[in-house]
């Protein structure tokens, strides 16, 4: 959902006179964590769907937890450009419920296809399916929207958050003057 939320972001504030170069005077700390977070969470699928092993049993859940918290670093150092507090709260909440479920962020097995539900029983690199066992499970990815033209997605409280948040970073960023010397939009009040 991610990234038809920043379309989505883009091409309203485009409509309320935005401009796309605008984003071009982000300055984000720390960005280079987030390449890696997803390269890490990349590997870790990739390993589970072809049933390879990385190292030791406990070794991609760990890794996988790992790269969330690499997120939330990141987040957190851009803490006050607009939208981040929301998306630094989504991350959050994914992290807490990934990390106290073995690496894994657990499914609702409701809207899932029985083909899916036998694939994430064992755990399928970063997604597992929620059971009874299942922590926290009130965070984890049991939400479910069907839009027409748009993949069905399966989501979290979490997921949501973070799609408020880019929303709204990009939404600002294209329609308010940027300060880049110190992360502030000119005119705003960032506490939203």
């Amino acid at each position: 959902m991610l990234i038809e939320t920043l379309i989505l972001g883009a091409a309203f504030s485009l409509l309320r006179k935005g401009k796309l170069s605008r984003l071009s005077q982000l300055v984000l700390r720390e960005f280079w964590l987030v390449p890696l977070a997803l390269l890490i969470q990349s590997g870790v699928y990739w390993a589970a769907v072809r049933g390879a092993e990385i190292g030791l049993s406990w070794f991609s859940p760990v890794l996988d937890t790992v790269s969330y918290f690499l997120l939330l670093i990141f987040a957190v150092r851009n803490i006050l450009l607009p939208g981040m507090h929301w998306l630094t709260l989504g991350i959050l909440l994914n992290t807490l419920v990934i990390a106290t479920n073995g690496g894994v962020m657990p499914v609702d097995p409701l809207f899932l296809p029985e083909t899916s539900r036998h694939a994430l029983l064992g755990g399928q690199g970063t997604h597992g399916l929620m059971t009874v066992a299942t922590h926290l499970s009130f965070l984890a990815d049991r939400f479910y929207l069907d839009i027409l033209g748009l993949r069905k997605q399966v989501f979290s409280i979490g997921d949501l958050l973070i799609d408020i948040g880019s929303f709204l970073l990009v939404f600002r960023t294209m329609t308010n003057k940027l300060d880049k010397t110190n992360h502030r939009i000119i005119g705003m009040n960032l506490n939203n």
